[in-house]
Order: structure tokens, then C-alpha cells, then sequence
């Protein structure tokens, strides 16, 4: 297949470093409470943009079979680019995060490797917490709710302890939204042999776990105070409720709103971020037309959407 030099720059998947952006700004805007994107900002979201980038190609060499199975993900899957051309793009971008990364002092760089660890243990056997139940969704509420918002944090302002605290709600909320993402691609990991959260709990059992931690980050937020999590929980909670009481899996219905309500939250926090940070939406909007373009011309396909996947 002919090479495209714009497949180096999609297999970060961008869509999902939108998810990692949000968290880090949301982050440095819990720390601060200041709405101004200064170079301190913008270096550190692009330091992490590096690191998760690498972490994404990572996952994607270490799931290729299943990636083919659930007919995601082509980049890799169906050789568009080659094995070692992703590898060597994945070591550039880690070292130059770790590079660059240093000039924030020693607590930035131990979260930094912190996440790297995390998203290697992820990927990577033998551990690879991908495959493994309830680690699989610790792991991403850990790594998004926790680290990530952290990198934000520490790039304006000292480390704290109680700023674990402040992060409970995104971590209750992530942890819901994982969930979902792990029912949707059942039938895949099941034939990979991966044993996901909702591999082994089962659909039923998965949405209910993943309704109960929804509720309790609507509940948590609203005790906290905190409205950027508040809103899209609160917003997304009656589908979570809805899936969980009328689920019918041969329903191709029940799969679209499986999929809408681990998209949805991830929409409203960028609108949130973008409010925050109006430059931001600005960039968003490019990067959204852009994929849209890339994927049209590339693949035959129209990404990203809300419902399909």
C-alpha cells in the first residue's frame, strides 16, 4: 500500500489526544483558575501529546489482530504503515517528551514516566492491563482521571496532595465511561482472548457497574462544587440508565447508544475546555475538518461520528 505521509501524524489518533488535551487544560484550570494559554501550558499539553502519542502506537503494535477483528484502527492493522517505521516513530516522540520534560522540574517528570509505565503495563505483556478485568478500567481512570489532569496541574503550579481529591469526580466519571467502551468491542476481545472488564462481568452486570459510578460522579461533582464535571455526567446519566434497564443486544439500536454514551461526555468536556479556552476550540475545529478529510480520502469512510464504531 502506498505510504501517506499524514498516516505518521493519524496514527497518534488524534481523536483520542483530544480526550488527553481536555483533561490536561481542565487540570491546569483547576490549579490556577486562569483561562490564559501561556507557553508553560502549551509546552507541557505538547510534551504529553508526545508521550500519550507514543503510548497510542504502542497499543496499536500490541493489538493488531484485535484491531483487525473489530475493523478499527487500519493504520497498522491492515498495513498502511510499516511495523518498524511505527516503532521508530514511537521511541522519536518518547524521547523527545522525556527531553523536553525535564525542564519542569523532577514531581513533572516522576507523573510523565508515570504515565509511561502506566501505558506500557497497558499494551505490553505480560501484564497488559488491557486484558485484564477491572485492572483494564482502573487503569484508564487512573491514567486519565488521575495522571493526566495531574500533568496539568504541575505544569503551573507545586504538587499537592489534596489535588487527588479534587480529581475524584473525573476519575468516577472515566472509570463509567471505559466501561462502556469494553462492551462495545465484546465480541473482538473475546475471539483475541482478551478477558475485558465487560468480557468477564458480562453486558448486563458491565452496564449496571457502569451506571452505579456514573451516579455516584453526578453526586460526587455536585457535593465538590465542581460543575465542568457535573455537567456532562449528569448530562449522560439518564443514557447510562437507559442502556442499563431496556438492553437488548440484538438490538443494532443498543450499540449506537452504547457508543453515544462514551462519545457524548468526551463532546461535552471539549466544549467545556473550549469555553475555557477559546484558542483551543478554535484548533479543534481545523484538527476536526482535517481528520474528516484525511479519512474520507484515505479510507472511504466519514470519522469521526457520535454513534458509529
Amino acid at each position: 500500500m502506498r505510504f501517506n505521509l499524514f498516516d505518521t501524524i493519524f496514527i497518534l489518533r488524534p481523536l483520542i489526544l483530544i480526550v488527553v488535551w481536555n483533561f490536561f487544560l481542565i487540570g491546569n484550570y483547576l490549579a490556577t483558575r486562569s483561562r490564559v494559554l501561556n507557553k508553560d501550558v502549551v509546552l507541557g499539553l505538547l510534551i504529553y501529546t508526545a508521550l500519550m502519542g507514543g503510548v497510542y502506537i504502542l497499543n496499536q503494535i500490541t493489538d493488531i489482530e484485535t484491531d483487525r477483528l473489530n475493523k478499527k484502527l487500519f493504520l497498522l492493522s491492515e498495513g498502511y504503515i510499516p511495523l518498524r517505521f511505527a516503532i521508530m516513530e514511537m521511541v522519536i516522540i518518547w524521547f523527545f517528551a522525556l527531553a523536553i520534560g525535564a525542564r519542569f522540574g523532577w514531581i513533572f517528570m516522576i507523573f510523565i514516566l508515570l504515565s509511561l509505565l502506566l501505558g506500557v503495563f497497558y499494551s505490553l505483556p505480560p501484564v497488559k492491563l488491557k486484558g485484564r478485568p477491572i485492572l483494564d478500567t482502573l487503569s484508564n481512570a487512573i491514567g486519565y482521571g488521575m495522571l493526566n489532569f495531574a500533568v496539568g496541574w504541575l505544569s503551573q503550579r507545586p504538587f499537592e496532595w489534596s489535588m487527588f481529591i479534587k480529581f475524584l469526580p473525573y476519575f468516577l466519571s472515566i472509570s463509567a465511561v471505559f466501561i462502556n467502551t469494553t462492551i462495545v468491542d465484546m465480541e473482538g476481545d473475546k475471539k483475541s482472548g482478551e478477558i475485558t472488564t465487560a468480557v468477564f462481568l458480562g453486558e448486563k452486570p458491565a452496564y449496571l457497574l457502569s451506571s452505579v459510578l456514573m451516579a455516584v460522579a453526578v453526586i460526587v461533582s455536585l457535593l465538590m462544587h465542581d460543575i465542568i464535571c457535573f455537567i456532562p455526567s449528569a448530562i449522560v446519566l439518564p443514557l447510562f440508565l437507559y442502556l442499563l434497564l431496556d438492553y437488548k443486544k440484538e438490538n443494532p439500536a443498543s450499540r449506537k447508544l452504547t457508543i453515544l454514551s462514551f462519545r457524548l461526555p468526551g463532546l461535552i468536556f471539549t466544549i467545556i475546555t473550549g469555553y475555557l479556552y477559546p484558542p483551543y476550540l478554535i484548533f479543534l475545529f481545523i484538527l476536526i475538518i482535517g481528520m474528516k478529510v484525511y479519512y474520507k480520502y484515505r479510507f472511504g469512510i466519514v470519522y469521526p461520528t457520535l454513534t458509529q464504531g
